[in-house]
């Protein structure tokens, strides 16, 4: 949010701020929307009252302490008695008071609240916190509250304040409110996420507009029909909501906040056409935008010079693209490193960047730069070459209808040469050519043009983008325990992503985190101890991690057999999939493909008695196959799982889940051994 805002404004507009334009319009928003995200996934559900002026608390009805379960959601662990949020965009600031009724020994862990907040942009302040029990005695919240880091992203850093309340226990209630301070320079989400996980019972919201800014608009999600925010005389909106069941958190659901009832607000500028149409408005916007990138890349001559000096004129097409593309991948990201102190930022002297040409020249930038430089080099290279802002998934579903910029959040550059299309993000650090964000995949989005703008699709990524290969080679003794080595590779998107989780850690801290994932995949009591890690900088290849395993407890023996399953390793995917009811779509967050290698070596004095028949099953986006061959004292067993899509409608959950279950069964299917006649004798 600003203070004000002249004109609506693409979000990733650039800017001539100190330090590589780190902080342009297109980051500002891009955290916002990841930041409230990242609010809404971690942040306890919140509700109660907001604080007047003497920061009284409401008073507790006698019949909500009487309260044993929630009478309209029966067999909940807690509920939201009362909530209220405001938004004063003059103080650019957001208030919250929570008041929750905990039922059961479940219920206790929201005495356990966690506040998150994107270091950068705001501070969490005034938090007061206070414990109802069950006789009305009330505790009040001394202790001390801690920060700690969740997630370091593109540039920013999330925090949480956490902190315990006291004398939680069923029956009783608890309440706290804070306040979230935004520096009055940059943007805040205004919006209201209306719906929690937890049940709420009554709620109350309201946005108070800045002093002589421009009018409010709204669009609102998964509200019930009957409810919508209400315009007050002096401009602002309120909302009142009651009996909102809360959402249900599943594994593999599709973001939360794509879920959740919410109210978004935006501005539109006093001098927009009146009586505009959607197509008139994204057109409008796209010249805007691309008047914007032609504006930062006019530097003909030095884009031109470097073309020269990267690609050959005898280059093919795809071939002079890749250059290119490694090229700007060379440049420093400054979206992916650490914000700096104004000492630090002198202490380094970073020059702003104004133009493509300074950049090249100050190689550094950040990443809407990047993908801006990326794209005017594909056009001095003959292409034609645009940038696509997007609507990533993992936060919004775009509606062209609203007339809301902010939508698109996120961007990717679009290149045709030859014929070809392609889709790339050299700006997002760890993507090699070809690979993009998997919540920019599948999108909508406006390509922009100087003459005719338009709304595309990205492509959905292939499941080979997406691989985990694993290998294991392990020998059994007579005991039944496996010892051996296993070689993973995460290829793509799986390598991408490992890379950006793992940036920030020194090797010693890679090493003991893949292990710990290793680990997961395995038996109970397994061991496996990286011996290495290849590839780390190269995006063009896999990240290879190689290790030793030590499997005890995996095999059934009698005094003539050993029983061994087919597979070493666990699919997640059998876990999440085992209860017969779903009440969530089923969401993967990118197509994938898993395949496993596995050589089992037989002890001295056993011969392979029975390998299990090779199966294979495809049913519509899923497919699965599994065989096992045999040499010697040796099986040799490859398997594979497909999963070629992302959203699956929860009716078709039973299939799916009777999918994995197959998976798991065949997974387990044994290989027989035969102890010998000479290994009986001995």
């Amino acid at each position: 949010m600003k203070r004000a805002i002249p004109v609506a404004r693409p979000s990733a507009a650039p800017t001539n701020s100190a330090g590589g334009v780190a902080a342009t319009a297109m980051n500002r928003t891009t955290r916002s929307v990841f930041r409230l995200a990242v609010f809404l996934l971690v942040t306890y559900s919140l509700g109660g009252r907001l604080a007047s002026a003497a920061d009284d608390w409401q008073p507790i009805a006698p019949e909500d302490l009487a309260l044993t379960d929630n009478p309209k959601s029966p067999g909940a662990d807690a509920m939201i008695l009362y909530r209220e949020s405001l938004i004063n965009a003059g103080e650019s600031s957001v208030s919250e008071y929570v008041r929750i009724k905990i039922f059961t020994t479940r219920g206790l862990k929201e005495g356990d609240v966690s506040i998150s907040y994107e270091k950068s942009e705001s501070s969490i302040r005034d938090i007061r916190a206070r414990t109802i029990r069950p006789n009305g005695e009330v505790v009040n919240f001394e202790g001390t509250i801690f920060d700690k880091t969740v997630i370091r992203g593109e540039g920013f850093d999330y925090l949480q304040k956490t902190f315990s309340l006291p004398n939680v226990e069923p029956g009783g209630i608890i309440e706290y409110r804070f306040v979230e301070q935004y520096d009055r320079s940059r943007y805040i989400s205004l919006s209201w996420t209306v719906q929690r996980s937890l049940y709420t019972r009554h709620a109350r919201f309201s946005i108070k507009p800045a002093s002589g800014s421009l009018p409010l608009y709204f669009r609102q999600m998964n509200l019930p029909l009957d409810t919508t925010p209400q315009r007050q005389s002096d401009g602002s909106f309120s909302l009142e909501v009651r009996d909102l069941p809360g959402i249900e958190k599943e594994p593999y659901m599709p973001p939360e906040e794509t879920l959740q009832a919410r109210v978004e607000f935006f501005y539109r500028g006093r001098q927009d056409p009146a009586q505009e149409t959607s197509d008139q408005y994204w057109k409008r916007f796209g010249k805007y935008w691309s008047d914007e990138l032609d504006e930062f890349v006019n530097k003909k001559g030095a884009l031109n010079a470097e073309v020269g000096r990267v690609c050959s004129p005898s280059d093919p097409a795809e071939t002079k693209v890749r250059k290119l593309y490694t090229r700007a991948q060379q440049i420093r990201n400054l979206t992916y490193e650490e914000e700096r102190s104004k000492k630090e930022e002198k202490q380094e002297n970073l020059k702003p960047n104004a133009n493509a040409e300074d950049v090249l020249k100050h190689n550094y930038g950040n990443r809407w730069q990047i993908n801006a430089v990326f794209m005017a080099l594909a056009r001095a290279a003959g292409f034609e070459s645009t940038v696509i802002y997007v609507a990533p998934r993992d936060t919004t579903i775009f509606a062209p209808e609203v007339q809301d910029t902010k939508q698109l959040s996120s961007h990717v550059v679009w290149v045709r040469a030859e014929g070809k299309e392609y889709y790339l993000d050299p700006g997002s650090r760890f993507y090699p050519f070809g690979v993009i964000p998997w919540r920019n995949t599948g999108v909508n989005g406006l390509r922009v043009s100087k003459s005719n703008s338009e709304i595309v699709t990205t492509p959905m990524p292939a499941p080979s983008q997406a691989l985990l290969v694993r290998q294991a080679d392990v020998t059994m003794d007579e005991d039944g325990v496996l010892t051996g080595r296993l070689h993973v590779e995460y290829a793509g998107e799986q390598g991408a992503q490992k890379r950006m989780e793992e940036r920030d850690e020194d090797e010693a801290g890679r090493r003991e985190n893949f292990e710990d994932e290793i680990k997961k995949w395995l038996p109970a009591d397994s061991t496996f101890e990286v011996t290495s890690i290849a590839n780390w900088d190269d995006l063009t290849l896999p990240v290879c991690v190689e290790g030793t395993v030590k499997i005890p407890g995996l095999t059934t023996s009698s005094e003539r057999r050993i029983l061994v399953p087919l597979t070493l390793f666990e699919a997640p995917q059998v876990r999440a999939f085992q209860t017969a009811q779903r009440v969530n779509n089923i969401y993967f967050d990118y197509p994938f493909e898993e395949v496993d290698e596995v050589k089992l070596r037989m002890p001295a004095g056993y011969r392979i008695e029975i390998l299990p028949l090779p199966q294979h099953f495809s049913p519509g986006v899923v497919s699965y196959e599994i065989s096992a061959t045999e040499e010697g004292n040796l099986a040799q067993v490859k398997r594979r799982l497909t999963v070629d899509g992302t959203f699956i409608a929860r009716k078709y959950y039973a299939s799916l889940r009777n999918f994995f279950t197959s998976v798991k069964s065949n997974d387990e299917a044994q290989i027989v051994l035969e102890r010998t006649s000479v290994a009986t004798k001995n």
